[in-house]
């Protein structure tokens, strides 16, 4: 398999620590985001990222259950304790949903429930829901990084005070799976409206 080109990200995204296991399992690619209280907004500022398993508000209720074995592999941490890093992301697609009926349209390529989809569809409901297609690359060994009072609170986006070295990393899956994973996705998402990568 590939490695990757990247030499180091800072820049990191937090994700529920189930969904980033089912990202890195290649058991699906995409996330479904609208941002964190302390955000106006959810923006992709970079198409690269480090993944940041997150615990506090993961419930096995709120996925699907084909994906709620993965729940039981995942450690009882918190989010105030020592960053753990296993895998980073690529952006290979961003798309905006600001109807209920295109997020129904998609709702079979993600890992949350309805319910929980349409819930975040409606939180702060003049803000579209942003939909991330995600390839994962695995690290070669973990890395775990010090907690700081800077990475508190409810947010998407961390900027990391070290970068993390991601040489030597592997892609979850390879070329051919990673394309039969989103093909179906891409289909429905592409006739959405793009959101922004990079700026």
């Amino acid at each position: 398999m590939e490695s990757s080109q990247h030499g180091s990200l800072r820049h990191t995204l937090k994700e529920w620590a189930v969904a980033v296991r089912a990202l890195e399992r290649g058991e699906t690619a995409l996330v479904v985001r609208k941002g964190g209280i302390r955000e106006k907004a959810f923006a992709v500022k970079d198409s690269s990222f480090m993944l940041l398993p997150g615990y506090e508000h993961q419930r096995p209720e709120l996925i699907k259950p084909e994906y709620r074995q993965l729940m039981e592999e995942i450690p009882d941490l918190t989010d105030d304790g020592p960053l753990r890093f296993t895998s980073f992301a690529e952006v290979k697609g961003a798309y905006e949903i600001s109807e209920v009926e295109s997020l129904e349209a998609i709702d079979q390529y993600h890992m949350w429930t309805p319910e929980y989809a349409e819930s975040r569809f409606r939180w702060r409901p003049k803000k579209p829901l942003t939909i991330l297609i995600l390839r994962t690359y695995l690290l070669p060994e973990p890395v775990e990084l010090p907690y700081s009072e800077v990475y508190a609170g409810c947010r998407s986006w961390i900027e990391l005070q070290a970068p993390v070295s991601t040489q030597g990393s592997r892609p979850a899956l390879d070329d051919g799976g990673f394309e039969k994973l989103v093909s179906p996705a891409l289909e429905v998402l592409r006739r959405l409206e793009p959101a922004p990568v990079g700026f």
